[in-house]
């Protein structure tokens, strides 16, 4: 009994894998349910992992980076699985104009986000974690945690917390702009 006691309560890598596990599954059962015709989906492995670590719960260092690392590799290479086929074919259909509309939303951030730091004195790490939330940019965010270590050769924990403050405010955002769109037209 005592293991199991170890397992919930305690700091190993059993009790991190058992606290991922719990997180991804609540959120996979939450984004299930509709809201007004809307499901956030899998977003709401995110915010369970926002709520947990809001109670204090945390999971060895070794095992996060893994899990961080590993997740990031599996996001990007399903989203490339998934969009990589219609990529090429996707320009002969007013793609290259899509993409340039990309590339100014990622500019247009990039400068508000510099306005914002300039404006408020909040430190650019703490605001590319925003920024990246805000557009609800996951592996942007994961890029930024990179190259702000190799930089510096120290984890700024800022970036995570920006992330995680504006994303939900970043997918709420969306859903909400969206709705009015189809609602004004």
């Amino acid at each position: 009994m005592e293991w199991l006691c170890n397992l919930i309560l305690g700091s190993g890598v059993a009790h991190s894998i058992l606290v991922v596990a719990i997180v991804i599954a609540l959120g996979v059962i939450l984004g299930k349910f509709k809201i007004f015709g809307i499901s956030l989906g899998m977003t709401w492995i995110l915010f369970v992992g926002i709520i947990v670590s809001h109670f204090g719960i945390s999971i060895d260092s070794t095992t996060m980076a893994f899990v961080k690392d590993f997740g990031l590799i599996l996001f990007v290479f399903s989203l490339g699985l998934q969009v990589g086929p219609g990529f090429f074919a996707s320009f002969k259909k007013g793609g290259v104009r899509l993409n340039t509309l990309a590339l100014g939303l990622v500019l247009l951030s990039g400068i508000v986000t510099v306005i914002i730091h300039s404006i408020t004195g909040v430190e650019m790490p703490t605001m590319v974690g925003v920024m990246s939330g805000a557009v609800t940019n996951t592996p942007g965010l994961g890029a930024a945690q990179q190259a702000y270590y190799e930089a510096s050769g120290v984890m700024d924990s800022t970036i995570p917390a920006g992330y995680a403050v504006a994303y939900p405010l970043g997918v709420v955002g969306v859903i909400l702009t969206l709705l009015g769109i189809r609602a004004l037209f």
